[in-house]
């Protein structure tokens, strides 16, 4: 599992891939992901909730690891992937990169990312309709912890039995 904490008081994001498959025709993988969010260890979702609360990545879009490495390198503000069930992830630098005046050390620059649920994930249909569940939590975390943090996921991406 993957965890990056951040906040204060002990506030932490874990993914773990949790199953990974290829369609049909598609060189690269699709993925499942389940998320949590933590407290001091103490999960923030029900477990019920939880076993909903899964993003999977289908084999045109790329992997989290790779989505998060590629915001970090390019410092670009306007970055999102989309994970199905209508998972959005949105992430960027906190402030535009490069302002000596702020004092920040290398590696420290602050990125955000944003998890958005888009889709009714407590819904008891998988074809429900969509609809804004209002959920979305907004991560912050120095450069650098967002690095380890995706070099962490890229490890448990391919690391598989096939």
């Amino acid at each position: 599992m993957a965890q990056i904490k951040y906040g204060k008081d002990g506030m932490e994001l874990d993914v773990t891939p949790v199953s990974r498959w290829y369609d049909e025709g598609c060189e690269e993988p699709c993925l499942e992901y389940e998320i949590g969010l933590y407290y001091k260890d103490t999960p923030l979702f029900s477990d019920e909730f939880a076993k909903k609360f899964l993003a999977l990545k289908d084999a045109q879009a790329p992997h989290l690891s790779t989505f998060i490495l590629n915001v970090l390198a390019s410092g670009q503000p306007d970055n999102w992937i989309m994970l199905e069930p209508k998972v959005s992830v949105f992430m960027a630098p906190k402030t535009a990169l490069g302002c000596a005046c702020r004092g920040e050390m290398p590696g420290q620059t602050p990125f955000f990312m944003e998890i958005k649920l888009d889709q009714n994930i407590l819904a008891d249909q998988p074809c429900a309709p969509y609809s804004d569940t209002g959920l979305s939590l907004k991560l912050e975390a120095p450069r650098e912890r967002w690095a380890e943090f995706a070099r962490q996921l890229e490890t448990e991406e391919t690391d598989f039995e096939d």
